[in-house]
């Protein structure tokens, strides 16, 4: 289920950063943001247009960053290994 039609972009998007800030808050600090809008997790990754940057981001060895933060994993993830 997609939460868009139950939870502005806004609020979403400031509770996963507030999350993940509170998680890192002495082990560093957030330099990008990759936060799908209206996309399922149940979609794969590739097909998500900041997931699929992500991917790309990864892949680059000048990236700017060494670690990644999931501010909500249930957002991000999904049982079906076949969708990811």
């Amino acid at each position: 289920m997609c939460t868009v039609d139950h939870q502005d972009r806004a609020s979403s998007c400031r509770w996963q950063r507030n999350h993940a800030e509170d998680l890192i808050a002495v082990h560093g600090r957030i330099v990008a943001e990759f936060f799908d809008e209206g996309v399922s997790r149940r979609i794969a990754w590739l097909d998500r247009p900041q997931a699929a940057r992500l991917l790309a981001a990864v892949a680059d060895s000048a990236r700017g960053f060494d670690a990644i933060v999931v501010g909500e994993h249930e957002r991000a993830f999904t049982a079906s290994s076949s969708n990811n």
